[in-house]
């Protein structure tokens, strides 16, 4: 048991003693709650607010006199169309929020033996819609009489097909693609350049004719080469895998994307790659070995994920927004698969993570010149 004490005494010595261990023991932590706790507020201020006292809008068609009491339509504004298709257009348009259409004889079909129905129509992109929909079904889930949206094969929520799909696709793709290169890009990162100082293979390198800058440079190109290789594939996958993840509640067949869609899409893909395995090959050559080089890049990922992943969460992003590197290029995504991007966000996303990466690249050349960085054991 003495052995065992000293064992155990020497570990904590190396963890405890080393400040690089004691950061790296708090900071996954700590940034986990910087982060999510800016994301809760993010979320807060974006998240679409109904203003207080607002009545849902709604059309009635052949409502029976005396069904609803006076306190129920107080709840509900109600308005009026010509045609029941021309007010279940307003609905699909998200100028009117429910259509609330009651089967004919209505009455007589009640005080009948037969359950007659009750078809609530709304449109779930739009917060008021929803608002009204519950209102109304809670309303009628009172009333035992009759069946609430019971004809299985007519489509009660008017939400078009392919703004639901897309933004589906802005909200689940950006986290996905961050997650899989910045995978990638970890994955090559730390040995390529901390795995050659602890083999002893960088110093060799150090001392040929090659400048510095230049062995930067083919380390950045190449491992980028290789994580948006690996990067796209695993993208490709994804897709390829929805209709089946989806299990059919998606109309993926709706969707249909331009070649400007693809092309804005690989050039974030690019600028994105290009950024996260600077920053990852800057840890890599601050560290002394892989392991090392490792830890530090943990964090750094969860960040960059945490970051892709905030673009959901802003609804109107403004156009400064954009040139925040990982930030503005979760946004750029996000507004590229939903069809409402604009040039203008989607360059300063690019250029934004360019020039990050230049001046990363302008760091690992200033490091690579310290002996102290370079050699150290």
């Amino acid at each position: 048991m003495k052995n065992v004490l000293l064992i155990i005494k020497k570990e904590f010595n190396r963890f405890f003693k080393d400040r690089r261990m004691i950061l790296m023991l708090f900071l996954p932590g700590l940034l986990i709650f910087c982060l999510y706790s800016l994301i809760g507020t993010v979320m807060e201020k974006a998240a679409p607010t109904i203003p207080e006292g607002y009545k849902p809008t709604v059309y009635f068609c052949r409502l029976p006199d005396g069904f609803l009491s006076e306190n129920d339509l107080k709840l509900l504004e109600g308005k009026d169309f010509e045609t029941l298709e021309e007010a279940k257009s307003n609905v699909a348009e998200g100028t009117l929020d429910i259509v609330v259409e009651f089967q004919a004889n209505f009455t007589a079909a009640v005080e009948g033996s037969s359950r007659p129905e009750v078809k609530v129509y709304y449109n779930s992109s739009v917060q008021t819609s929803i608002v009204g929909y519950t209102l109304a079904t809670g309303i009628l889930s009172g009333h035992n009489a009759f069946t609430v949206n019971s004809t299985p094969t007519e489509k009660f929520d008017l939400v078009d097909e392919d703004e639901q799909v897309t933004n589906i696709f802005a909200m689940v793709i950006p986290l996905l693609m961050f997650s899989l290169l910045a995978s990638s890009c970890i994955s090559v990162a730390p040995e390529a350049i901390a795995g050659e100082k602890e083999r002893g293979t960088m110093a060799t390198m150090l001392i040929t004719p090659v400048k510095r800058i230049e062995i930067v440079l083919g380390k950045i190109l190449s491992l980028s080469c290789y994580a948006m290789l690996s990067g796209i594939i695993s993208f490709l996958g994804v897709i390829l895998s929805l209709p089946k993840l989806s299990g059919g509640l998606l109309n993926l067949g709706a969707v249909s994307y331009g070649v400007g869609t693809y092309f804005m899409l690989f050039g974030l893909i690019i600028s994105i790659v290009l950024v996260m395995i600077s920053a990852f090959s800057v840890l890599s050559t601050l560290a002394k070995n892989v392991k090392e080089a490792t830890a530090f890049i943990g964090p750094l990922m969860l960040v960059i994920i945490l970051l892709g992943m905030s673009s959901m969460f802003f609804t109107n992003p403004s156009v400064g927004l954009y040139a925040i590197p990982f930030i503005g290029s979760g946004i750029a995504m996000s507004a590229v698969l939903s069809t409402t991007a604009s040039a203008l966000g989607v360059v300063l996303a690019i250029l934004s993570n360019l020039v990050l990466t230049a001046l990363l690249v302008v760091l690992m050349g200033f490091m690579f010149k310290k002996e102290n960085i370079m050699l150290k054991k």
